[in-house]
């Protein structure tokens, strides 16, 4: 179960953010910005973190909820 101090990735909120709230925030406020991850190459990397996220989450096996 995560712990509820963890902070969860804008783009894929079932993934945790390993890099903390300040992290998390910035992202969030990029989202909801004009985030558009063809013309903004810092949108991209935001959306590759994501990804790599995502998929490491998946290597590590289903998480209990």
């Amino acid at each position: 179960m995560p712990h509820k101090n963890q902070q969860m990735c804008p783009l894929f909120p079932e993934v945790v953010c390993p890099q903390g709230k300040k992290a998390r925030e910035d992202c969030r406020v990029r989202i909801n910005g004009d985030f558009d991850a063809v013309a903004q190459f810092k949108d991209l990397l935001l959306l590759h973190c994501a990804v790599y996220r995502t998929q490491q989450q998946n290597e590590s096996g289903p998480t209990e909820r």
